[in-house]
């Protein structure tokens, strides 16, 4: 009667800890593409991930073409990439303004917008 208790309560424990493992949601993934694109410094491949229209530094940006005009020492600054590198996927936490990437500014902002993650501020 004891081993089928112990062999239960491992049993239990077990599926238990089947969903500890690191399980890739969509907003840790989309969280990683950002990551990478300011790692990379990569005006096309963030532009890629932004919902149009959004607000860059306290300016609305209209369309990809747009947003592909601005300074990207404006977007990549030293500060920023900093921030962003810094930011542990795993703990983010989806707000109403979204999920936000960076505990204060500067910092990125994501939600879904008509179905799709998309940058929706870069502050």
């Amino acid at each position: 009667m004891k081993k089928w208790k112990l062999l239960l309560a491992a049993g239990v424990m077990a599926f238990a800890c089947m969903g500890c493992g690191a399980k890739e949601t969509p907003n840790a993934v989309f969280a990683e593409q950002i990551k990478t694109a300011m790692a990379d410094r990569d005006m096309e491949a963030l532009a890629d991930l932004c919902a149009y229209p959004l607000a860059v530094n306290g300016e609305v940006v209209e369309g990809k073409e747009d947003f592909l005009e601005l300074n990207s020492n404006d977007i990549f600054t030293e500060e920023r990439c900093a921030v962003i590198e810094a930011v542990d996927i795993s703990s983010l936490e989806e707000t109403m303004a979204g999920v936000i990437m960076g505990d204060a500014t500067p910092n990125i902002i994501f939600k879904s917008v008509d179905g799709k993650l998309g940058i929706t501020g870069i502050n």
